[in-house]
């Protein structure tokens, strides 16, 4: 694991750092429900507003995945840092529900557009025997940024909606300078050397891809109940923890529950990839999909404390496993010049997740919370039972369109 990690290039680091600034300021999305229903608005305009925060972020992968292969990954990330804190502080701005519907659906739009570059830059500068490993470390600055950051979050939102909104537009910004000086641009091609309609030839194509992204949208539909129905859940129970001389509110301790997921993964998830990494990578993934339901679905018997906190490890395991396997996969099927389109369709997935889970999310949790996390379990079958079945050892080798595309021009 020692001699990986070292091998990685200091462009990879320097990723690795500006990746955790951002996500230690991420403290708008987890807090968005509390917030707005705090403000007057019911669970369903809570619930049309993180979902239109979904469809903007659809459009926005979209859109993201096609400029960092036209104008570079730097480039785009970039530009989407810098307009998503603008626009952060739009939606604080807001004062009405249309407003607010808008101005959330600016946030998904351009948060969106870095999203596939940041995964597409990684596979440019990473050689291929070692993708799973950065990518397991790409997310331990995701996890070790949102750990530290929504336990954070969790106070500022019972102290200062203010700081919540301008924390995450200020940490945005500063990832934007990070990949200004020192983000080299990654694979740059031309438009007319990698074309949308060669692009969606071999998308259309790529059967494998098409098992993993139905999986992956499994797993963001579980995945989307973080920052919905979940913190309705532990609001709703009303549960307090008073510790080393504080007292800690139900909002705090749903920071808390989030900042432990981060935390495990920090700690834990770089020396378990050195296990999964001796086995299948199609039984890997599956296994990891299973505990991801099972850990949500533990919540509807979870009433207390400890419960939670078990659900939320399991959960937690089971996203270690499938993730960086997942990752790699998906950066291993693409062709080199169309790279930056499949990580931004793959980001489709989670953004669809944006809309369509906290619809059902809600939709279920009203009826009854107890069914939400039923179909969570359920979902997470799915998702194993479709790596397991359409998904071909042999596809995991890079595909015939990768070796017999003509080379796109590279600037990195």
């Amino acid at each position: 694991m020692i001699s990986d990690l070292c091998a990685l290039p200091r462009s990879f680091w320097v990723l690795f750092a500006g990746t955790f600034i951002n996500r230690f300021g991420t403290f708008v999305w987890p807090f968005l429900t509390i917030y707005l229903t705090r403000q007057g608005y019911s669970v369903t305009e809570a619930a049309w507003a993180i979902s239109t925060f979904g469809g903007g972020a659809i459009m926005g992968s979209a859109l993201g995945g096609w400029l960092s292969d036209h104008i570079g990954r730097r480039n785009t990330i970039m530009l989407g840092t810098f307009s998503t804190s603008f626009c952060v502080m739009l939606l604080y701005a807001a004062g009405s529900l249309p407003v607010i519907l808008i101005s959330a659906l600016l946030v998904g739009l351009t948060n969106g557009l870095y999203g596939p570059a940041s995964s597409a830059l990684l596979a440019d500068i990473v050689p291929d025997e070692l993708r799973v490993r950065a990518y397991s470390a790409f997310r331990l600055s995701h996890n070790a940024g949102f750990a530290c950051g929504v336990s954070i979050g969790g106070i500022l939102a019972t102290h200062s909606i203010f700081w919540l909104f301008a924390g995450d537009a200020a940490s945005t910004v500063l990832f934007g300078f990070i990949a200004l000086f020192w983000l080299p641009h990654g694979l740059r091609g031309q438009t007319k050397n990698a074309p949308w309609r060669e692009a969606f030839r071999v998308l259309k194509s790529d059967r494998a891809f098409h098992a993993l992204w139905i999986a992956v949208l499994c797993e963001a539909l579980i995945f989307t109940q973080f920052g919905s129905t979940y913190s309705l859940h532990i609001v709703q129970r009303g549960l307090t923890l008073d510790a080393f001389g504080h007292h800690f509110t139900s909002e705090s301790v749903y920071g808390l529950l989030l900042g432990w997921n981060g935390t495990l993964v920090v700690l834990t998830e770089l020396p378990l990839t050195s296990l999964t990494l001796r086995f299948d990578a199609r039984r890997v993934m599956a296994l990891g999909y299973c505990l991801l339901g099972v850990g949500f679905g533990l919540n509807a018997w979870a009433h207390s404390i400890p419960a939670l906190w078990l659900a939320m490890t399991i959960f937690t395991v089971g996203e270690m496993v499938s993730a960086p396997t997942t990752n790699a996969v998906v950066s291993r099927l693409a062709p080199e010049r169309f790279r930056g389109r499949y990580m931004g369709v793959l980001s489709l997935a989670w953004n669809l997740s944006g809309i369509c889970g906290p619809q059902f999310g809600f939709r279920l949790f009203l009826l009854d919370p107890n069914y939400l996390w039923f179909f969570c379990a359920s979902l997470g079958f799915a998702a194993a039972a479709v790596a397991l079945t359409f998904v071909r050892s042999d596809a995991l080798a890079q595909n015939d369109t990768a070796r017999t595309a003509p080379p796109a021009p590279v600037e990195v």
